[in-house]
């Protein structure tokens, strides 16, 4: 598979039998009613211009790396992973939960640890959305860890045109493209979360 076209750069998010529909981002993404707003997870997507995804086959026919988030069991996960290598995607991962509680009680279950500890070393890289995630990652693998905090709509330039096309202006945006390996064989890049000031206007755009 080619290298990531940076200049094009789209993210596919994939909550593998989640229950929140397939959701697109970027020029078509007009804000419907009872969508899921552009925060948390589906922020990912939305900055990129990508899209959310619960369907394994969907993601990879996008042609885009995908983010694989780790949920309950890791089941669902496990058969998303086999799947996209298969078919030679970029893959990283994320765990959906991230509190001290919930990891622990996931990761308390012996087959879970196991299910974890195989899914994040066959992935391409981990990104976490909090200090904590990171090291958790870290502890399982010696590299391709990044940690981002969730990328956030700017308050008061959440929706607007560019180039006619609708896009939403993210405060405290992460590098993500810098995140994701450039290539299945690749490791992923940054390993720092780069922040704008919400004073100073300082935000980047997709």
């Amino acid at each position: 598979m080619a290298s990531v076209d940076a200049g094009n750069f789209r993210l596919a998010v994939l909550n593998p039998a989640g229950r929140d529909p397939e959701q697109h981002f970027g020029s078509a993404d007009a804000a419907p009613v009872n969508v899921h707003p552009p925060v948390n997870f589906h922020a990912y997507a939305a900055c990129t211009g990508g899209a959310v995804f619960r369907d394994t086959k969907h993601a990879i026919a996008s042609g885009w790396p995908v983010l694989v988030l780790l949920r309950g069991d890791f089941r669902a996960t496990e058969r998303a992973l086999a799947e996209l290598k298969k078919a030679r995607r970029i893959t990283a991962v994320s765990l959906k939960e991230t509190g001290a509680h919930q990891i622990a009680q996931q990761l308390s279950d012996p087959t879970r640890l196991a299910r974890f500890t195989k899914i994040v070393n066959e992935a391409n890289g981990c990104i976490a959305t909090t200090p904590e995630a990171a090291d958790l990652f870290r502890a399982f693998r010696g590299e391709a860890v990044a940690f981002f905090a969730n990328p956030v709509p700017h308050r008061r330039r959440e929706l607007e045109l560019v180039d006619r096309k609708p896009h939403r202006d993210f405060c405290r945006h992460a590098r993500i493209r810098r995140a994701i390996p450039q290539s299945p064989e690749g490791p992923a890049g940054g390993q720092e979360t780069e922040r704008c000031d919400q004073g100073t206007g300082d935000c980047l755009q997709f």
